[in-house]
């Protein structure tokens, strides 16, 4: 695989990677979690939101605070479990438990507001 030209060479490149990717993924989030519960409080009598968005969302919040935290050792492992079937299954595996357990407390807080799917 051909390393990529935004890949990060120093700890501090990884971790601001990270928050780059933790602010996009907070502001995906937001604008499907945030702004569609903000609208059935405003007496919409339609919302939507798109369970897709939600993944990439956590997706990119979660690897934003992986590399945050681990720096280039992160990145780095992050690389290599692309070529690592358990790896990546177990990441997966956490990235889409964590983005239903986000959909189904929505779709709870929807429900108290008198929306049904």
């Amino acid at each position: 695989m051909p390393e990529p030209l935004w890949q990060p060479r120093s700890d501090r490149a990884a971790r601001l990677l990270g928050l780059g990717f933790i602010g996009g993924g907070a502001a995906l989030l937001y604008w499907q979690i945030g702004a569609t519960l903000d609208q059935a409080r405003a007496g919409a009598t339609r919302v939507e939101y798109s369970f897709t968005l939600i993944v990439f969302g956590v997706m990119w919040a979660g690897l934003g605070l992986w590399w945050l935290v681990r720096g280039l050792a992160g990145y780095t492992w992050i690389r290599a479990a692309q070529r690592d079937r358990r790896s990546l299954t177990i990441i997966v595996i956490v990235i889409v438990a964590v983005a239903l357990v986000a959909r189904w407390l929505l779709s709870y807080k929807l429900g108290s507001l008198g929306f049904t799917e």
